[in-house]
């Protein structure tokens, strides 16, 4: 095995391939630590600029003895943050697409948290150049172009039948060339991740996973590669290379891409912007409404505020807030269905992965990285959770009437990060 590694790189063409993949490996994990590096850099800036605006609106209503709940509820933003996990890098995924800062006020909550979003950012068909992309779409080419012409390089060189002869076990003679080019091809994925782990200290659990997964779709590729090449009739180097190509083309692009599609039809998913925009209308024409019609409903739901003191004809912070959240409630189930419908996508997804290897890679690369849609959905219940949390802080001093001042401002809750 030792002689065939060193005949191996004494080719000048494969050699040059395992450098180069060597290379673009290495670069994918450069550009996907670039991306989340910038990620971390911007949500590091927000957490400053978040603190230095609330300390800025206190010195401005510092001559008051109490603040205005209503007002602060209006005017303060409170950031949250999709922070990325320690291997995000290795599969961008639906970090590409949706936002790692956000602002939301005390207002309704689905009109912010879907304001502006006029796509669906749970797929990216083909993603960023990340590692999952590199490992997914040019792992099986490097199989296929090491492995196509197993025999039929040495069919064309007459030399097959003088090779077979030297040996009483040919298959043994075809294993360790199958193997060793599956150990310079699984090298060449597996050692920039390794010098890259190494570097930044990164933790050993999801190293060993993004390994394991390496040097699984790797075998499967050279075993399916070897399989192929290695047939009685597999003579003509072309047509395997010819014939692997396209089980890489329709199994890596055409199938995952038509199964997306499909899942897709099968399972609509409203646009976030439709529902920001129906928030809106409903937020609209509450103005238009009797006042009696908000806070009804309201009351019903939070009946330890319906002693309140009455709403007159003039404008109120309460009545403000109180149809903001009416109208959150009544697109609840749209963002219920937008969800399950989400999920049963991602579901299944997870079904594809058993009949198309690509599918699994992915997905298992974004499962490590926590960037798929479990964790966005996740992330989405962390800002409805800090949003409940503002509401209900805010409340007694909105139908209570009681006085809010900067140690109640100070006592706001702020957003916390999941742990990972």
């Amino acid at each position: 095995m030792k002689q065939e590694l060193i005949l191996l790189l004494k080719q000048r063409s494969i050699l040059l391939l395992l450098l180069l993949n060597l290379l673009l490996t290495g670069f994918s994990l450069f550009n996907g630590w670039q991306n989340i590096s910038h990620i971390q850099g911007q949500i590091g800036h927000a957490k400053q600029e978040e603190t230095l605006r609330k300390q800025d609106y206190l010195k401005q209503h510092s001559q008051h003895a109490t603040l205005d709940i209503g007002e602060v509820g209006y005017y303060v933003f409170h950031n949250v943050y999709h922070t990325p996990d320690e291997w995000s890098f290795i599969a961008l995924g639906n970090r590409l697409v949706t936002p790692y800062v956000q602002r939301i006020r005390l207002l309704g909550l689905q009109g912010q948290l879907y304001d502006g979003e006029s796509h669906h950012p749970e797929y990216v068909m083909l993603g960023g150049f990340d590692y999952a992309f590199w490992l997914v779409f040019f792992a099986p080419l490097l199989c296929i172009a090491l492995l196509h012409d197993l025999k039929a390089s040495e069919h064309q060189a007459q030399r097959l039948l003088f090779l077979q002869s030297l040996t009483a076990r040919p298959g043994r003679f075809w294993w360790h060339r199958v193997v060793c080019r599956w150990l310079l091809i699984a090298l060449t994925f597996s050692l920039p991740v390794l010098v890259f782990s190494a570097m930044h200290g990164l933790s050993s659990a999801p190293l060993l996973q993004v390994l394991l997964i390496t040097l699984l779709y790797t075998l499967l590729w050279t075993a399916l590669c070897a399989a192929f090449s290695l047939r009685a009739r597999a003579l003509n180097a072309n047509l395997n290379a010819l014939a692997l190509t396209s089980l890489w083309l329709v199994s890596c692009i055409v199938l995952p891409n038509l199964a997306q599609l499909w899942l897709h039809q099968h399972y609509p998913v409203q646009d976030g912007s439709q529902i920001a925009l129906q928030h809106r209308q409903a937020v609209h024409s509450a103005w238009d409404l009797p006042k009696a019609a908000t806070l009804t409903p309201f009351y019903a739901l939070y009946p330890q505020w319906q002693d309140s003191a009455p709403v007159g004809d003039k404008f109120h912070w309460k009545w403000y807030y109180a149809f903001q959240h009416m109208a959150d409630v009544k697109l609840a189930p749209q963002v219920t269905a937008r969800e399950q419908a989400l999920l049963q996508r991602d579901q299944a997804t997870s079904m594809l992965g058993y009949f198309l290897p690509a599918v699994w890679v992915q997905r298992s690369l974004e499962g490590i990285a926590h960037s798929n849609v479990a964790d966005l959905l996740a992330h989405r219940q962390r800002i409805t959770a800090l949003h409940t949390q503002l509401r209900h802080d805010a409340y007694p001093y909105l139908f209570e009437e009681k006085p809010f001042t900067a140690e109640s401002f100070a006592r706001l809750p702020a957003f916390a990060t999941a742990d990972k």
